[in-house]
């Protein structure tokens, strides 16, 4: 399945780069001045992948001057931190990239995050070079769980999808790469491993798995 792949399509934040960590925190801070009484009940694995908006109002902020002011409050924080050079690719993320490359495939990112956050973390992760083309929020008519951000990036860059194959650690990004008709593999998240495909616990057993080393891959079973 994997070695079949032309299109590599992965997910950014939670993917290639540890960005878990930024977003809890941004959160935290815009929730510690909006809404205190949220924090005692967040948890940011029931927001992940989803888009900044969608977080806050799956959070129960709907009215839209609060939104509008949180989505923005929320964005410049993550921004700032990311600038800082608080922001890490995880480890083995750009030697995936690599690998993807030497089979002759090409890799691609498809993220419900903003454009200029996407692209900031690129930057400043040293990952912008490795990709054929990249998807963001304002690509796409809805985020993910949705499948417009995958099916966005197949009708840009023309691809195939019988093979082109997502890359994903989140529940809303199985579901959205799976809705759009593609085969998903789910990496650093256990908890999507019975979802996906196929499953890798890191990047460098993936790795194995592209270079032909098929007996390295868990099954979603596993």
């Amino acid at each position: 399945m994997i070695l079949s792949a032309r299109a590599f399509l992965f997910d950014f934040d939670g993917t290639l780069v540890n960005s878990a960590p930024l977003h809890e925190w941004a959160f935290r801070m815009v929730l510690s001045t909006v809404s205190p009484g949220l924090l005692d009940q967040f948890d940011y694995e029931t927001i992940k992948g989803l888009t900044t908006r969608h977080s806050f109002v799956r959070l129960g902020i709907d009215d839209v001057a609060t939104l509008d002011w949180c989505v923005s409050a929320k964005q410049r924080i993550y921004r700032e931190a990311v600038a800082e050079g608080h922001l890490k690719a995880f480890p083995g993320a750009r030697s995936i990239l690599d690998a993807v490359d030497a089979l002759g495939a090409e890799s691609f990112v498809v993220s419900s995050g903003s454009a200029e956050s996407v692209q900031r973390g690129l930057d400043s992760c040293g990952l912008r070079g490795y990709l054929a083309g990249v998807i963001t929020a304002e690509d796409a008519p809805a985020g993910k769980p949705a499948p417009a951000p995958y099916l966005a990036c197949l009708a840009r860059f023309e691809l195939d999808r019988a093979s082109s194959i997502a890359v994903e650690d989140a529940s809303a990004g199985v579901r959205s790469a799976q809705a759009a008709g593609l085969r998903v593999i789910g990496v650093h998240n256990p908890v999507i491993a019975s979802a996906a495909d196929s499953y890798f616990p890191d990047f460098y057993t993936m790795k194995l798995a592209l270079e032909g080393a098929s007996t390295s891959m868990v099954p979603a079973s596993a």
